[in-house]
This record gives structure tokens, sequence and C-alpha cells, in this order.
């Protein structure tokens, strides 16, 4: 499931307080959407909300994972969308059918049924015994990319630029961000970069393959620094293994009466839609030495 085209870049101003990065997603796109038939308004939403994932990502010092998630009561009732720090990306979302009637370009908000309908909840989880942080975002904005730009300056109080932009072949996102402790000297500096990201970018980011022309273009007179880019690609953690802690969890007489009734356990993930069956043999074996069941 790996996606070997699919990068992220960092990069930063010389002469600025100012960072950025640069993610390509399309075969980790056409992956994750290949899994359900998910509407067109939803299969856009769910490639902005991984480009973004990932660039978030980016900026985080911590070897977890971050998840997006929206919950909701009108077309669209659940998105999930995970990232870890290698860059590994896994997505999912519930919906009803008036999900398909929407135009493509709908709004979160409009998946969602309304501001007052669903909260976007952004999850960060260090996995190694740390805090847990979550940060709510009202869906007021019309745009993923501004929803999240007031995520970073109610969580983080640091300027930031967002551009997002899905196609039927992939995603695109580029971040930019203010450095901490900048002073009211770089004010400009910062100005005149966020607003050519804002007027430039939104027309360019779709055709833009590895990130250094567009990047000239875009800020012509500043001198920019561009790492070695990070691989991205589709990755899920579903496993049989994890599948038969739960059942484990389930509890043996609730699964074998389940195996008499229907003749086995089948169960998907919600994520890749992979099918895991356990028939009677396979539950006598589960339960005759389970283990103890690992955090999934």
């Amino acid at each position: 499931m790996s996606a070997d085209g699919d990068r992220l870049w960092r990069f930063v101003f010389e002469h600025s307080p100012i960072r950025g990065a640069f993610v390509s997603l399309d075969a980790t796109c056409r992956a994750i959407l290949a899994c359900h038939a998910y509407p067109p308004a939803l299969g856009r939403a769910l490639a902005e909300l991984c480009a973004a994932a990932a660039l978030l990502t980016s900026t985080l010092k911590f070897a977890g994972t971050l998840t997006v998630q929206l919950q909701a009561d009108g077309p669209l009732r659940l998105l999930v969308v995970e990232c870890d720090a290698a860059l590994s990306l896994r997505a999912t979302a519930q919906w009803n059918a008036a999900a398909a009637a929407l135009p493509r370009d709908a709004s979160l908000c409009e998946l969602a049924g309304g501001p007052e309908h669903g909260r976007l909840a952004i999850t960060l989880d260090p996995r190694d015994g740390g805090p847990i942080y979550q940060g709510i975002v009202a869906l007021e904005a019309v745009s993923i990319a501004t929803l999240i730009e007031h995520y970073l300056e109610a969580s983080e109080q640091i300027g930031s630029r967002l551009v997002l932009a899905a196609t039927g072949e992939g995603v695109r996102g580029m971040l930019l961000q203010r450095l901490p402790g900048s002073s009211a000297e770089n004010d400009a500096a910062w100005q005149a970069a966020a607003r050519r990201a804002e007027v430039f970018a939104p027309g360019a980011l779709p055709a833009a393959g590895e990130p250094g022309p567009l990047l000239q273009a875009l800020f012509p007179e500043d001198d920019l620094r561009l790492f070695a880019p990070q691989p991205a690609r589709f990755s899920c953690r579903c496993s049989s293994e994890r599948v038969a802690n739960a059942l484990r969890l389930v509890g043996r007489a609730e699964v074998e009466s389940i195996v008499a009734e229907q003749g086995a356990v089948v169960t998907h993930c919600e994520f890749c839609n992979r099918r895991y069956t356990f028939d009677a043999a396979a539950v006598h074996g589960l339960f005759a030495a389970a283990p103890r069941a690992t955090r999934h």
C-alpha cells in the first residue's frame, strides 16, 4: 500500500522567521478513496484533510499520532483521518444518502448539516505515555484550510496560512507559519509571504510536482532552503491479531453464539475495508490460549 511518489518537503526562509511545508499525496489519496464509495463532496473533504493532517504532523516533535475527527448529525455522520510521525495515513467516514446530493465543492459545514450540527476535533496522542492534547474547531469557516488556520491560531498562537487543492487525481497542500519569537520588524516579511500564498498558490498548487519551481515562483525575492523530502503513504494498522484481541474482549460466549447462528464471525476494517473471517475452528483456537489484549 505504499505511495512511492508521495512526499512532504519542509522549507525555511533564510532571512525571515518563516517556515513552511509542501505535501503531494496522489497515490495515497487514491488508495484511501478506493476503500469505500465516497460521494464526491466527501471524497474531496477527505483528500484535503489528509493533506492538512500530514502538514500539521510535520510541525510536531513527537512520535505519536495526529487524528482529525468530525462528528456530526447531518449528511456526514463521522469522519476520521489519522497520520503518524512517519506520514502513514488512513481515513474513513460514515454518511447517509443526502451526502451524495451535495456538489463536489460543498463545505465541511454543509456536509455536517450546519455549524451547530458538528464539531471538528484535532487530537495529538504522543503514544509514549505523555499527555494527550485535543483542540476543538467550530465549523464556521467555508474552507477546510481556513478551519485549520483558526485551529493553529487558537492552539499555538502562530500565524499560519494553509492552501489545499484536491483534484480527481490526488491532493496538494502548502503550509506557511511565522516562527515563534519573531518581532514586529518581521511583520512586513510575513504579510508579504502570506499574501502571495493566498493570491498565487491556489491556482498553481494542483499542477505542482516537486515544490522547488513553485516556491521560486511564489517567493522570487526570498532565499528559501528546501530540505530533503519525507515519504508519505497509505497504511492501515488493522491486522488479524488486532481483530482477534477485539473478539476476546467481546467474550467467548458472545462470539460462539454468533458462530452458531451465522457460521462465522465476519468483520471489516472501517478504514481499509479489509475482511476478516473467524470460523468455528478459528474461534476455538482464539480462546484456547488467549493472550492479553494489546492496545489498538
